[in-house]
């Protein structure tokens, strides 16, 4: 299994297990909520019967009959009344697991265990009763109980109340099942939206590794052609002493090149770490430019290209930035656009300010304050597929009809990009419509954070 598959899968597994944890968790708790109130709910409807039966034999000469087996019925309990020790004749109308003779039997022994006995009166109040009982019946069935003994005209009255009890798994065992169902397809469908949400995570990662390896291969091949220039320069000088100057300027040729190359990679390097620092300072963008303009003119003409620069009139607001740096990102653009534009063609370097308004952009023509200063350095070279506008700031990458090209490696518009950005500017590339490319560097006009 390759390691991002692994990967993904142990993330996925983690992802699921943490979660489907927390969903049992949560579960678990709505399922002992649930079994509590059930029980509270039994508990409640034992004592509302209890209520009624005590206010009908306090108040009433005679129970019917009709009433204490619609309330044994709907109450699933067991009721006995007694009269001066003579039970009341009534069957029931509902039949315990266990035989009604022995709950009532239990319920006494635990009421006398209280000082409640159905055949005494009781001597401190004008009436006694019990504590919530619980009895235990003879197939794993539970009750609650409760005694009431009281004095009506010239007898005593009793009251037995047995209730069922069921177990509280067996009154939720709907809801159990509809949780278990729920749990079960929230798990499933948990494991799938994390396959794919790992998956998705993880593709910046992905990306990165397939870079990273672009980055190595690619740099291991740059910095092969010139050691074996070296290896062999070094072998022809010592069997060709004749031709050591002429090989000597080779080797210090492919030195210099190499030299660049590691240059170039510690600076993005630098700009990866997060460590490159830029001096910012008030920049006069009018002579930069000017500067700029005037360094390039003899590699220019040894190419015999024109190079015009193209200046607004009003002065160009002064920017905070790192002027050398500036003066860097140019320098590319530049040296890129005499590396791919013919003899006989030009280059044009303008500079303008552009302004924002409730949203939209719009040129400037006088001098502004605020808004954004836009640098254009167009060529009249082959130009760029539109397939590769978005990769030509990739590093390393060039197009294929400039492989062969030694003077550069594919770095530079990734440098000039990532300077770009420590001055919170961008820097893209469109069609020039005269033909080739234009590189625009947009800087902001207000002192960058």
């Amino acid at each position: 299994m390759k390691p991002m598959k692994y990967l993904r899968l142990r993330l996925t597994c983690l992802y699921t297990i943490t979660t489907g944890t927390i969903l049992a968790l949560a579960l678990s708790c709505f399922l002992l909520l649930s079994m509590e109130e059930a029980r509270q709910d039994r508990l409640d409807r034992f004592y509302a019967t209890w209520n009624s039966l005590t206010y009908h034999l306090a108040s009433d000469s005679m129970v019917s009959q009709s009433y204490l087996a619609q309330t044994e019925a709907y109450a699933r309990s067991v009721i006995h009344i007694e009269e001066n020790g003579v039970p009341l004749f009534f069957q029931g109308s509902w039949s315990p697991a266990t035989s009604r003779q022995n709950l009532i039997a239990k319920a006494k022994e635990q009421a006398g265990a209280q000082g409640v006995f159905t055949s005494t009166a009781p001597v401190s109040s004008s009436s006694s009763s019990t504590t919530l009982l619980t009895i235990n019946g003879e197939n794993q069935d539970q009750y609650y109980a409760m005694i009431l003994v009281l004095p009506y005209k010239k007898s005593l009255r009793s009251l037995c109340l047995i209730s069922y009890r069921p177990p509280v798994l067996q009154t939720l065992k709907k809801t159990l099942f509809i949780l278990l169902a729920a749990g079960f397809l929230s798990i499933l469908c948990l494991l799938f939206f994390s396959w794919h949400f790992v998956g998705w995570s993880l593709r910046p990662v992905e990306e990165s590794q397939r870079k990273q390896a672009e980055f190595i291969a690619a740099a291991s091949h740059e910095l092969r052609s010139p050691l074996a220039v070296l290896r062999s320069g070094a072998a022809a000088i010592l069997s060709s002493p004749d031709k050591r100057e002429l090989l000597q300027k080779t080797m210090d040729s492919e030195c210099a090149r190499m030299s660049r190359l590691i240059d170039d990679m510690l600076l993005l390097a630098s700009a990866d770490a997060k460590t490159w620092e830029v001096c910012l300072q008030k920049t006069d963008m009018d002579t930069l430019l000017i500067e700029t303009y005037e360094a390039f003119l003899p590699a220019c003409a040894e190419k015999q290209i024109r190079l015009e620069l193209d200046l607004p009139e009003y002065p160009l607001p002064s920017i905070l930035a790192d002027p050398h740096r500036i003066r860097q990102i140019l320098s590319v653009l530049l040296d890129n656009a005499i590396s791919y534009t013919p003899a006989g063609r030009k280059i044009r370097i303008c500079a303008f300010t552009r302004e924002e308004s409730k949203g939209h952009r719009y040129f400037s023509r006088s001098k502004s304050a605020s808004g954004q200063l836009v640098l254009q350095v167009a060529d009249q070279g082959r130009g760029i597929p539109d397939d590769q506008k978005s990769r030509v700031f990739e590093r390393f990458y060039r197009a294929d009809r400039a492989r062969s090209d030694k003077t550069h490696f594919g770095l530079g518009l990734s440098i000039a990009r990532e300077l770009a950005a420590l001055h919170k500017g961008t820097v893209t590339v469109e069609d020039n419509p005269g033909g080739g490319s234009c590189f625009l560097v947009i800087l902001p006009v207000s002192s960058p954070s």
